[in-house]
């Protein structure tokens, strides 16, 4: 190995685990924003669901941005920007009691992080390896999850005693967040090139046109999407019923979430990142999946399960924590998987954009049904959903060999 090809993934390996280590504070408080806002800011069932359907369908405007990287090739740029427009609104938390600009702060954390990610997915398919890159993802991805063990527990006991120190909290996380752009800086880029100047229309249509070649064309890659549409469409469906199952059915605090969400969850997706890393190489990505949406159809009936003891709660977060490992690993590899020798951030592009077409209906569904026929149904629907998918992946891996 050339010494400058040692210094490229070097460069990536830091960056890459640095900033997972730097992202954990503000992402692990970005999973208490919906009880913040429904227990201390008084939000109303209307502003958790719009805030659950909006966080999702910015991604589709998210879209564009990333495809100007078909234009510009940028992509150190590219991820640099997003990783700090996503983090400014929240610097300004100390001096807000807005329910509507933590909604936008929420909004507009998740358009930058959806829009920087193909750029830095591309980042990491250039600097490193196929079994590095698997390796090395899901050790910064795990070790981010240990990090939020004890950052979730602490944040929770902070704020049950003191629920105004959201906004210090936000502050500081988000100042911490920005660190990681200096790292992210120093990642090995290729030059830029510029491309042609579109127009406003050609501009507006050409993403959507290429993504619609490139899934007519590649019916393998269709298939796998589709599946992932149909789990997640399961998740989203159930995002406005559990703060008001956790709060108002179960009684949860802020500590018992923290538990939940950092111990079991952050402990199964910490256990169980090296195995998905490990089986990812050696086993069909469709079969690989499948495993994960079963998991994932779990999630929902434990949860109900979880109004005879606090024990079915846990459980259920431990084993979607599993499947957010194996979830969370494939999602985010099954673009440069998928690209092989090709760019990967068309790839990415699609998964992303049908994530936030998939949100646009899926909370406001889950909101709806949740006033019509209460939180449990719901919970139900959601589980029928990902198990659906689950026996779909099953059967297009038969069709196709990844």
């Amino acid at each position: 190995m050339s010494e400058v090809a040692l210094e490229r993934r070097v460069g990536m390996r830091r960056a890459l685990i640095g900033t997972n280590i730097l992202s954990e504070p503000l992402f692990t408080l970005y999973g208490f924003l919906a009880f913040i806002l429904y227990k201390d800011l008084g939000a109303s069932a209307f502003q958790i669901t719009l805030l659950t359907m909006l966080k999702p369908v910015v991604t589709v405007l998210s879209f564009y941005w990333s495809a100007g990287l078909r234009r510009t090739k940028n992509l150190k740029f590219n991820a640099i920007w997003a990783g700090i427009w996503m983090r400014v609104p929240f610097l300004f938390c100390p001096w807000m009691d807005s329910v509507w600009f933590v909604v936008f702060a929420a909004v507009n954390y998740m358009f930058f992080y959806r829009a920087g990610m193909p750029a830095w997915l591309e980042l990491l398919k250039r600097n490193m390896n196929a079994s590095e890159r698997d390796h090395i993802f899901s050790l910064s991805s795990a070790l981010g999850y240990i990090e939020g063990v004890v950052l979730s527990l602490a944040m929770g006991g902070i704020l049950d005693n003191n629920p105004g120190l959201w906004k210090g909290l936000f502050f500081g996380s988000a100042a911490i967040g920005l660190l990681s752009v200096s790292l992210q800086s120093k990642v090995p880029d290729e030059i830029e090139e510029k491309g042609e100047v579109l127009p406003l229309k050609e501009l507006l249509v050409r993403p959507w046109r290429d993504s619609y070649r490139l899934i007519r064309t590649r019916p393998d890659f269709a298939r796998f999407q589709w599946g992932f549409m149909l789990c997640g469409f399961g998740v989203m469906l159930i995002q406005p019923a559990l703060p008001l199952f956790a709060v108002d059915t179960l009684g949860i605090s802020y500590v018992e979430m923290a538990s939940a969400i950092s111990i079991a969850k952050g402990l199964g997706f910490a256990l169980s990142s090296p195995l998905w890393a490990r089986w990812i190489s050696k086993v069909s990505i469709f079969k690989l999946a499948s495993f994960v949406f079963f998991l994932v159809a779990l999630f929902p009936v434990l949860l109900g399960m979880s109004v005879f003891g606090l024990s079915w709660f846990y459980l259920a977060y431990f084993l979607y924590g599993i499947g957010q490992g194996g979830s969370h690993l494939i999602w985010n590899m099954s673009g440069p998987i998928f690209a092989g020798q090709e760019e990967s951030s068309r790839y990415t592009g699609v998964g992303v954009v049908l994530a936030g077409l998939r949100g646009g209906v899926g909370p406001s569904l889950g909101g709806y049904l949740t006033i019509v026929f209460g939180p449990m149904a719901v919970l139900i629907f959601s589980a029928l959903f990902s198990a659906f998918s689950g026996i779909s992946l099953l059967r297009s891996r038969k069709k196709v060999c990844i």
